[in-house]
């Protein structure tokens, strides 16, 4: 049998050498676009920080601090299924370019009202509805083009890097903000972020992807209604889904209280909000460092039921903590637990789907992933004002917990898989 490459997929020669951590790097068109991703979510995520944190200066209320969380997510719980069929019939390379561009438009206009000191509220609710729209077909896609840039070998070395490369983004955006809102207003953070999506877009000009297989040619509800039956028929793969989405309706959105937590629970100021929000990147970006380095040797699935363990367990001890240090220490180990569960689950989805139908199952995982942000955040945002940010976040971690020992329990091929 011949060792030659198959032609369908990226090659480098064969005399360059990766450590390997870095082994998905040795693909140009890879490494290209993951170094633009770096700059990208840098920026994005300073955008994000300075975004909840101008929401709660001009409202004072947690549950303002949900409702634009939730339209800023409403538009990928509509489109993110339809979103995945059109990863799957055209270019995934030439729609990433549009929404890049989208987003970069959508960071400038923000910029520009609050520079001129115009912002209101009901701006910045539709800028992130704008926004929202853009990543539900920006998700799908982005992260269905992995396998379309390096070999299957290497699918989870550069999904790992890739996690990294977002919790990169994680530690230095919201740091940087912070900074930057205490220093010179909250204008900076989001110039900077326009500005950010320039080296990526550059990028993806000068990458060329392995042409993906295309077969669809039923209705657009025929490729959605493929994509749900060929998960319902994947027991791992279902299990998967009904975890992310109970821990993106009940766990991920305490995230969308750390404005409230920094200021009305730990008295401190924006840079002490931008430390909170870096401390589960950094948790994030170690793992996902780790998993780069040793994750070829451990079984997947284990590594994601325990993520989804560790993750509400450390919720908890958040809901608890009785001082801003503690906080911070807990919070890193929330995102120990975030990304054990995520970027394996994401692996073990991407690696499970045919071809021709990743793109569908990424939208279906986009869907419950960040589709279901919109109710997470209203009900995190409503029980908080009621009942007080401890307890709503206790809440939600508690039906996470439940779920994932049920997962344990009941699903044994998901600790088994590879």
């Amino acid at each position: 049998m011949s060792d030659a490459p198959s032609a369908s997929e990226p090659t480098e020669p064969q005399a360059t050498r990766w450590p390997v951590a870095l082994r998905s790097l040795r693909h140009r068109d890879f490494r290209l676009f993951w170094i633009g991703m770096i700059i990208s979510v840098t920026g994005t995520w300073m955008q994000n920080a300075a975004q909840a944190w101008l929401v709660y200066d001009l409202t004072r209320s947690p549950l303002y601090l949900g409702i634009v969380g939730a339209i800023g997510s409403a538009p990928v719980l509509l489109f993110a299924l339809p979103a995945g069929v059109i990863a799957d019939r055209y270019s995934k390379h030439k729609i990433i370019f549009v929404t890049q561009t989208a987003a970069m438009i959508q960071a400038s206009i923000l910029a520009l009202l609050v520079y001129l000191k115009v912002v209101q509220v009901w701006h910045v609710m539709l800028l992130a509805a704008c926004l929202g729209m853009v990543n539900a077909f920006d998700m799908p896609a982005r992260q269905a083009m992995v396998m379309e840039l390096v070999t299957r070998d290497d699918v989870f070395n550069a999904i790992s890097l890739t996690s990294s490369a977002f919790n990169s983004g994680r530690i230095i955006g919201p740091s940087v903000a912070g900074l930057l809102i205490a220093a010179a207003g909250m204008a900076g953070c989001f110039f900077i972020n326009a500005l950010s999506f320039l080296p990526l877009i550059v990028f993806l000009a000068m990458i060329h992807p392995r042409p993906p297989q295309r077969t669809l040619e039923m209705p657009m509800l025929g490729n959605i209604f493929g994509g749900m039956r060929w998960v319902a028929t994947n027991r791992v793969a279902t299990v998967l889904l009904i975890m992310t989405a109970v821990a993106s309706l009940f766990g991920m959105p305490y995230a969308t209280l750390m404005p409230l937590l920094a200021k009305a629970i730990f008295h401190t100021g924006p840079r002490g909000y931008g430390l909170l929000l870096s401390a589960p990147a950094a948790g994030s970006l170690m793992t996902a460092v780790l998993m780069a380095l040793i994750g070829h040797r451990c079984r997947l699935g284990v590594i994601a039921v325990l993520g989804s363990v560790l993750f509400p367990m450390a919720l908890l001890l958040l809901a608890g903590a009785p001082t801003y240090a503690a906080a911070i220490g807990v919070l890193f180990f929330v995102g120990v637990g975030m990304m054990s569960f995520t970027a394996v689950s994401n692996t073990i989805l991407q690696k499970s789907a045919p071809d021709e139908m990743r793109g569908r199952v990424m939208g279906l995982r986009v869907f419950v992933h960040a589709g279901m942000a919109p109710l997470g955040n209203l009900q995190i945002g409503a029980l908080a004002q009621w009942l007080g940010p401890r307890l709503a976040v206790t809440a939600g971690a508690v039906i996470c917990l439940l779920t994932a020992l049920v997962s344990w329990w009941r699903a044994p091929e998901l600790r088994a898989s590879e």
